[in-house]
């Protein structure tokens, strides 16, 4: 009985024990959380088509919104690949998308492109193509149709000759649809593959990327959020003297959406604030100080950016904003509309203990 007692005493002093770090607060003084909403002051959209070459996919597909394109250049070698019994090329599908059943066409590039700087007006960082959607030769070679896991294109000895002595091979939607494909970066590269005697061989893929249109940009006092093409929310809000010399514990973004677009069911948005005074899409800006994922059909989507909070406690004259966008931004096809000044910033905040 005795031990008993004692048990029990142990164990009630255990369980009033103060959380961590509490005896330490109390020290200086309690405080509650004092709760504000910053004033928004503004909210619009920066678009920009960005280069997909170093995106984790390739995207193929139109509708009455976008129109995806395949671009591909595999590494042949001199050998004269006689003999051969097998020409084909395979691609893979990534089943993380929905993936609609998509028949294309195969072109042959007439111009040279740089992967990472392509994109549906541009061959490369300053060159134009000399049609937009890249520069290819009228006649296709093949025609393609995908379903179940992978998408197999076989080809004979004269498509392989044109595709030897051009600069690449486009894959151009038919149909509308879309449909992903794991890219290089992925690990999981598509594949020239040749048979002969019973031996498979494949030919080295050099560059692969998706080149990507839209029909119609959002307007720029509107607020979007989108990949693929990239739409960046840029949002401000008035900082308020009432929180010089406090400390900020939360701050709480929050807006709406009206209406999404997308080949997933869920998307990841991050944040990122303005380290200068806003001069376009490209204004230089800090490390990531939000990331979360939401299904994409949710109305309400609330981020944590503390971080942003206490930088202009510390810095006032650095309040020049943020950048709401979807991560990563070559990904995927997809867009959110959100309400128009539905933006909100809720901050909490502690005042330093009084002077003993």
């Amino acid at each position: 009985m005795r031990e008993w007692i004692l048990f029990i005493c142990a164990l009630f002093i255990a369980c009033n024990k103060l959380p961590l770090g509490e005896e330490e607060l109390n020290e200086r003084g309690y405080f509650e959380a004092i709760t504000i909403n910053l004033p928004y002051y503004v909210s619009f959209t920066e678009s920009k088509a960005i280069p997909l070459g170093t995106s984790q996919n390739l995207i193929i597909g139109k509708d009455n919104k976008y129109e995806s394109r395949i671009i591909l250049k595999f590494n042949f070698s001199d050998t004269t690949y006689q003999g051969l019994d097998q020409i084909k090329l395979i691609l893979f599908k990534n089943k993380n998308f929905h993936n609609d059943t998509l028949k294309f066409s195969v072109h042959v590039l007439t111009n040279e492109f740089s992967e990472t700087e392509a994109t549906w007006y541009k061959k490369d960082n300053t060159d134009l193509w000399t049609n937009p959607g890249g520069d290819f030769e009228v006649d296709s070679l093949r025609w393609g149709e995908i379903k179940g896991d992978s998408c197999v294109v076989y080809f004979n000895y004269i498509d392989l000759g044109r595709i030897k002595n051009g600069k690449g091979i486009i894959l151009i939607p038919e149909n509308t649809g879309f449909c992903a494909f794991y890219a290089r970066e992925s690990g999981k590269l598509s594949r020239f593959q040749l048979v002969k005697n019973g031996v498979i061989s494949s030919i080295p893929l050099q560059a692969d990327c998706h080149i990507l249109k839209i029909d119609t940009f959002p307007n720029y006092w509107e607020d979007w959020l989108g990949s693929g093409v990239s739409f960046r929310n840029y949002a401000k809000f008035s900082y308020d003297t009432i929180l010089n010399g406090t400390k900020a514990i939360y701050g709480e973004l929050t807006f709406r959406s009206i209406g999404y677009y997308g080949m997933r069911d869920s998307i990841e948005i991050g944040v990122k604030y303005l380290k200068k005074p806003f001069i376009g899409f490209d204004t230089e800006l800090g490390p990531q100080i939000a990331l979360k994922k939401f299904a994409l059909s949710d109305t309400l989507f609330a981020l944590d950016i503390v971080q942003y909070v206490q930088r202009i406690i510390e810095h006032p004259d650095s309040n020049f904003g943020m950048f709401i966008y979807l991560s990563p931004e070559d990904y995927d096809i997809a867009n959110i509309k959100l309400v128009t000044g539905s933006h909100r910033l809720k901050v909490g905040y502690i005042k330093p203990p009084e002077e003993r």
